[in-house]
């Protein structure tokens, strides 16, 4: 018992620190989003670069003894996780989703955006990272070495070798990125309409009915509940009361960047706003996976100018 709670009051510090962690990093969250959407070329996969860069970056400082540039650490940690990742399995990049531009509008990142997905595959990763940390996110030479770990030397020696691939591209140059394996299967028919009712109806109970005993919920970038019952009482619960404040509701299954999902709606004078997507897992007819990204502002703001709709529950898109 005493090693229960033990671990219940270092969650309880956890917490406080992880809110003080994201204040201090919310003003580079965006652009880190956007930096790890081109590292990834996958909304859903830069999402979960993200997030694994603010679980390592926070975890990390107390092993970290000198001061810290805030923007250059996250940059770092998340170039290393996808570095580690990629030697693993390197990955192709797709032009159906565009961020948009950032501001400097440079002539070389206006060449650069169109011409990722070649040079992901021409490119070792160190010379792509160094192409897009100083001719996209505009990042000193040194500054970049910084964050790869480089000499200034290298890094320069390694963006001219990038720009002269660039030079050279082919003029009609893509490749698509193959669809996600989709965990919502026809069979799930059944399951899946009831979901959607109750989603329509803001019926808790008929959502709770479809869930299995040892599910998942993964809030991104807010929490993890483990047990039907967990879920119940905590983010469902809070879901409900939430809901049950709109005029209405809507919700439809859908492919979304190679991923299919369910895009749930509230309804404010006839118009649809993106409420929530949920990504979800199912096995013998029960939810055993539940993910949803109703806090994941980068990610909900791009999904609604990718459906051509407006965005509601704002309150809902922050991380502390």
């Amino acid at each position: 018992m005493e090693g229960n709670q033990g671990l219940h009051t270092i969650s309880k510090e956890i917490k406080d620190l992880e809110k003080r962690f994201k204040q201090e990093i919310e003003p580079y969250r965006s652009l880190l989003w956007k930096y790890c959407y081109r590292l990834t070329g996958s909304p859903w996969d830069a999402e979960d670069l993200v997030q694994d860069t603010l679980l390592k970056s926070l975890a990390m400082l107390s092993k970290v003894f000198q001061e810290l540039n805030v923007k250059s650490y996250l940059f770092k940690i998340a170039t290393n996780t996808w570095i580690d990742q990629q030697r693993r399995n390197r990955i192709a990049y797709t032009d159906s989703y565009l961020v948009e531009l950032l501001e400097s509008g440079s002539e070389k990142e206006l060449k650069i955006l169109p011409a990722l997905d070649y040079l992901a595959r021409q490119l070792s990763l160190k010379q792509f990272v160094c192409l897009l940390l100083t001719d996209v996110f505009l990042f000193t030479a040194k500054e970049a070495a910084d964050i790869v770990s480089l000499s200034p030397g290298a890094v320069y020696a390694n963006v001219q070798r990038a720009r002269d691939v660039l030079k050279n591209i082919p003029e009609r140059e893509q490749i698509h990125r193959l669809q996600e394996g989709i965990a919502i299967s026809a069979s799930h028919d059944k399951t899946i309409s009831t979901l959607l009712e109750g989603f329509r109806r803001k019926d808790m109970a008929m959502i709770a009915s479809l869930l299995d005993e040892n599910l998942l919920t993964d809030i991104t970038h807010a929490g993890v509940e483990f047990g039907k019952r967990e879920t119940e009482r905590n983010s469902l619960k809070d879901w409900a009361e939430v809901v049950s404040r709109q005029e209405g509701a809507e919700a439809a299954i859908t492919t979304l960047w190679g991923r299919q999902v369910i895009l749930e709606f509230a309804l404010k004078s006839g118009e649809k706003l993106l409420q929530n997507i949920h990504f979800m897992e199912l096995e013998n007819d029960k939810i055993v996976y539940w993910k949803f990204y109703c806090f994941s502002w980068d990610l909900m703001n791009a999904a609604a100018k990718e459906l051509d709709v407006n965005l509601g529950a704002e309150y809902f898109y922050h991380i502390f």
